[in-house]
């Protein structure tokens, strides 16, 4: 039985923030892939977009290549891709892939909204 997906996008502190609610599967992704995608496009550098994966119960294949699409569209845009990740159901993919070294996971909005450390120079 599939988990309907709710996807509520709204603004945190300058930063666009795209929630999922449910399973990211192959019939419920593209309403999140729009979404982000056009976060993406609308969001002004440095951004960030965040995408708040910590209610999704399921994150197939699908929901993966979606996060990698939309880091590239991002980076077409110099925006941030920041991803929120709470849940195995949804760390585990992002592990077994290694996506989670290319994109930074977060454990919560406010964490992902905040602006960078700055560094040393």
């Amino acid at each position: 039985m599939t988990t309907e997906l709710r996807v509520t996008r709204r603004l945190v502190d300058g930063a666009i923030v795209v929630s999922a609610a449910g399973d990211v599967d192959l019939t419920s992704a593209p309403d999140l892939d729009s979404a982000v995608q056009s976060a993406c496009a609308e969001t002004q550098p440095p951004g960030p977009v965040v995408v708040d994966l910590s209610e999704v119960t399921f994150l197939g294949s699908i929901g993966l290549s979606l996060l990698v699409n939309a880091q590239q569209k991002c980076e077409e845009n110099s925006v941030e891709l920041r991803v929120v990740a709470t849940s195995r159901a949804v760390l585990r993919p992002l592990q077994v892939t290694r996506l989670d070294e290319q994109l930074r996971i977060t454990s919560s909005v406010e964490e992902a909204v905040a602006p960078p450390a700055t560094e040393a120079s």
